[in-house]
This record gives structure tokens, C-alpha cells and sequence, in this order.
């Protein structure tokens, strides 16, 4: 209909490939779609929602990462292509639809295949105790043979080395291994820069004392938004169309103003 939309993915790479499924199935619109994710450079991501803004776009395919601080009134179309992760997700992403009064539509384009979708980022970022103790044991296998050495390995090749035929591990698993061994005292971490990219280097630290993974702060949040997208998930895919509309469309206000009872 050529009004501004926003369709939220839940990936960087979804908002590339999103973007370029849409160019191609509505060529004469082409020129007008665009995709914006936190990957793109500052300056580009400004640009883009510059252009978004003005009209010059009037489609952007997006992650969370658009929304924050960003207020543009005249977005007609919301489409929630994949499953938010959270409540307050799901309310940012809707409450960016018809911020000017004027008449706007949310389109709810997930499925149950997403709750599968999402509980496998979730559950990279934030992996079970066996996928992590074998990244563990992995680092420390390397520290053997690096003697005293710090070393380097990145994410992906460390999650390759970790990861054997019937348990393989995410490069996003990897990196959290290496966060949280860090916070719990496990590991050293310096970054150095070489032509201008850092790298991490690492060294694990023998003779640590023994810790738990929930005494590491970062663990027990990844754990709990693990806990609170099954709660939400049940919601937004167990939830009748009547409640759900009231629920969009609904404001979102305190529930005790000034002069009132409860």
C-alpha cells in the first residue's frame, strides 16, 4: 500500500535476507526497502533512519536494535515477522506503529516454529552446564600446551575445537564461555589491537578455587530471560485474537495518576 513499515527479524543476517526476499518479489519498490541492524557502522545506522524518516525509504526491515530512542510518528505498518524474545520487547516493537494517532496496523507474522526458533539463540547465548564444561576443558587443554603463555583464539575457532560430532558448540556459546569464566575468575582476558582489529588473548588460571556458573551474574541473566521467553511465548501463541487486540491496542499507562485511587 506504500505506507512506512517496519518488520522486525530477529537476526542480523534475517534483516539482509528479508530485505533482499522483498526487492525481488515487489522490484517496483525495491529502491524504497531497506534493512538496519546493530552490525551496520553508527553513521550508516543513522543514515539509514535518516532516510527512513524523510521518506526516502519508506520499508525497513530491522532488528530490536531500531526502536531505541528512535521516534518517527507516521510509521503505519508493524510486522513482527519472528517472535519477539519478551513482553517488553514485543511492546517497544508494536508501540512504534501510529505514534501520531492517525490509523496504523500491527501484522503477526510468527508461528510456533519461531518459540523453536528463538529458544536456540537463547539457549546459544546462554548454553546448559555440559556445553560449557567442554569449553572449559577445551581452554585448558590449550593452556597445557601453551605452557604459561597467554593465546589467542577467536570464537568461532575456539567453538571448532570445542565441539565434537555428537555436541558441537556455537561460536555464540564459545563467547560466553569465555565472559563467564572470566567474571568467575576462571580466566585472564587482555585485548590487543593488530592493524587495527583486536584480539583477545587468554590465559587460564590454574589452581582456581571451585565456583558455580549461577555465582556468575551474567550466567543467572542469560538463565532467566531463558525462564521468562517460555512464560512469554506461552502468551503471545496461547492468547485469543480478542485479548490479543485489546492488549495492542491498549495504552500502556501507570496504573496510579496523580489524584486517583488504585
Amino acid at each position: 500500500s506504500g505506507g512506512k513499515t517496519v518488520i522486525y527479524v530477529n537476526s542480523r543476517e534475517q534483516s539482509v535476507a528479508v530485505a533482499r526476499a522483498l526487492r525481488k518479489r515487489v522490484p517496483q519498490l525495491a529502491p524504497l526497502i531497506g534493512f538496519y541492524n546493530a552490525g551496520l557502522a553508527r553513521a550508516e545506522r543513522k543514515r539509514i533512519e535518516e532516510l527512513f524518516r524523510t521518506d526516502a525509504l519508506s520499508v525497513l526491515v530491522a532488528t530490536s536494535a531500531f526502536g531505541e530512542g528512535v521516534d518517527i510518528p507516521n510509521i503505519r505498518h508493524v510486522v513482527l515477522y519472528h517472535l519477539p524474545f519478551n513482553e517488553i520487547e514485543f511492546n517497544q516493537m508494536s508501540g512504534r506503529a501510529g505514534r501520531d494517532g492517525k490509523p496504523a496496523g500491527i501484522h503477526l507474522l510468527f508461528n510456533r516454529g519461531d518459540c523453536s526458533l528463538n529458544e536456540r539463540i537463547l539457549r546459544d547465548m546462554t548454553p546448559d552446564h555440559d556445553c560449557l564444561a567442554q569449553v572449559y576443558r577445551r581452554l585448558r587443554s590449550l593452556q597445557r600446551e601453551m605452557g604459561e603463555c597467554f593465546f589467542t583464539m577467536g570464537n568461532a575457532d575456539l567453538a571448532a575445537a570445542a565441539s565434537t560430532d555428537a555436541f558441537p558448540i556455537s561460536p555464540a556459546s564459545a563467547a560466553c564461555g569465555v565472559a563467564v569464566f572470566r567474571e568467575l575468575g576462571l580466566i585472564e582476558t587482555r585485548t590487543v589491537y593488530e592493524a587495527g582489529r583486536p584480539h583477545l588473548w587468554v590465559r587460564v588460571r590454574e589452581g582456581a578455587s571451585k565456583v558455580e556458573l549461577t555465582d556468575s551474574v551474567r550466567y543467572r541473566e542469560g538463565i532467566d530471560e531463558r525462564t521468562l521467553f517460555g512464560g512469554f511465548c506461552r502468551w503471545a501463541l496461547g492468547t485469543d485474537e480478542p485479548a490479543l487486540t485489546v492488549r495492542l491496542c491498549h495504552p500502556i499507562v501507570p496504573r496510579n495518576r496523580p489524584g486517583q485511587g488504585h
